[in-house]
């Protein structure tokens, strides 16, 4: 009876190997396929509580992938967001995930996709850095460091 219970539980593990191998593989990749580029976050007032991360994201994989979340130490809160416009009106909504297309940047800035720091923790000044994680739908991350600018986008 022992022997018969053993070969399932073998072949899974063969399975899991031999199968889930090349998938396991490209889950922790996602995070080295993307670049960032030119990551910053928009100085506030010190009464605002509120900004914005922006930052360009080159997928150099084959394949696409999806930013689904952001942290940073910095902010209480970190979303994803987008502005569409609708009767003349901008709105601003929280997206789950933004696409990175294989072989393409996109490009997160004012007015478009972007994102957002809630329940800011100090008062940023231009040229502090605000180390923010990147998390991607693999489960991968990738830490960044983006510098505080004023809000023409210049430090």
């Amino acid at each position: 009876m022992k022997s018969a219970r053993r070969v399932p539980s073998v072949l899974f593990i063969w399975v899991v190997i031999t199968l889930g191998g090349p998938w396991v593989a490209a889950a922790a990749a996602a995070a080295e396929q993307i670049s960032v580029i030119d990551p910053y976050v928009r100085a506030v007032p010190p009464v605002v509580k509120t900004t914005a991360a922006f930052l360009q994201l080159r997928n150099q994989g084959a394949e696409e992938h999806l930013l689904v979340g952001a942290d940073t130490p910095v902010a209480g809160a970190v979303e994803l967001h987008m502005h569409s416009a609708a009767n003349g009106m901008l709105r601003m909504r929280r997206v789950p995930h933004i696409h990175l297309p294989a072989g393409q940047v996109v490009t997160l800035e004012p007015g478009h996709e972007h994102i957002m720091l809630f329940d800011l923790a100090a008062n940023l000044q231009p040229g502090d850095q605000v180390p923010i994680s990147l998390h991607f739908s693999d489960g991968s991350s990738k830490q960044v460091s983006a510098e505080v600018r004023r809000a023409d986008g210049q430090p």
